[in-house]
């Protein structure tokens, strides 16, 4: 009985190891400025709600958008608690993903760059990418290549939204 209490333990910790490393790339570019906070309450508070969210059995899609998401949401309870208001935590959070997915922008931007018409080559890159970011099931897009030189796309549904009214904090919805 001990032996299976300690697999068991070793098991909680081998998950929320694994859980933790979906959030930290994410995390270590949160910047508050002057005020420190205690990240690692960041990181817990993700962990138990990862696991809440069954987030290792989710699809690819699905669970990047639930990282993005428990981040928020996370990072903007603990930064409640530190007296950071909300629109400030935004701020700290938009720029902590934007940061996060800088490198993988800039190369998409270089690429466009050196084609020979940059802006085609955004609209025909851009649409592609938008169909997998923003899969059906979870914005329902209506995408369309205008012309050449554009692309225009609708959102009927948010998965976002869905996803913080379901947590009850409407206020995170930008």
């Amino acid at each position: 009985m001990t032996e299976n209490k300690d697999s068991e333990i070793s098991t909680d910790s081998e998950s929320a190891q694994k859980a933790a490393a979906y959030i930290e790339p994410i995390l270590k570019h949160l910047d508050t400025e002057d005020v420190l906070i205690e990240k690692d309450k960041i990181t817990e508070l993700f962990v138990k709600l990862w696991e809440y969210e069954n987030g290792e059995k989710l699809d690819s899609a699905t669970q990047r958008l639930t990282i993005i998401a428990l981040f928020i949401y996370t990072a903007h309870n603990v930064l409640e608690d530190y007296n950071i208001r909300i629109d400030r935590s935004r701020q700290y959070i938009s720029q902590a993903l934007h940061e996060w997915v800088k490198p993988e922008m800039e190369k998409v931007a270089a690429d466009e760059k050196a084609s020979k018409d940059p802006f085609k080559a955004f609209v025909d890159s851009s649409h592609g990418n938008l169909e997998n970011v923003f899969s059906w099931e979870h914005f329902m897009p209506d995408i369309k290549k205008v012309s050449e030189t554009e692309l225009n796309f609708k959102f009927k549904k948010c998965w976002f939204a869905e996803f913080f009214i379901r947590f009850g904090r409407v206020d995170y919805i930008p």
